[in-house]
């Protein structure tokens, strides 16, 4: 399996996870529980700017 296919798969299963989260979640709190998500993981990366800019790429993507 090369790097490619193996970070595809994390994706998978990070997708896959999240989407059972969100399932699981009561429709009044998954944009809470989808805030709390992008804000812990935004305390793991240090570059907040960074941060902002995945957050509009993820908005633009889910216009398209």
């Amino acid at each position: 399996m090369t790097a490619q296919q193996t970070a595809t798969a994390g994706l998978e299963e990070i997708y896959d996870t999240l989407a059972l989260a969100i399932d699981a979640a009561p429709e009044d709190q998954r944009e809470l529980l989808l805030a709390k998500v992008v804000l812990l993981l935004a305390h793991e990366i240090p570059d907040s700017q960074r941060v902002i800019d995945l957050i509009h790429q993820a908005a633009h993507s889910a216009q398209a």
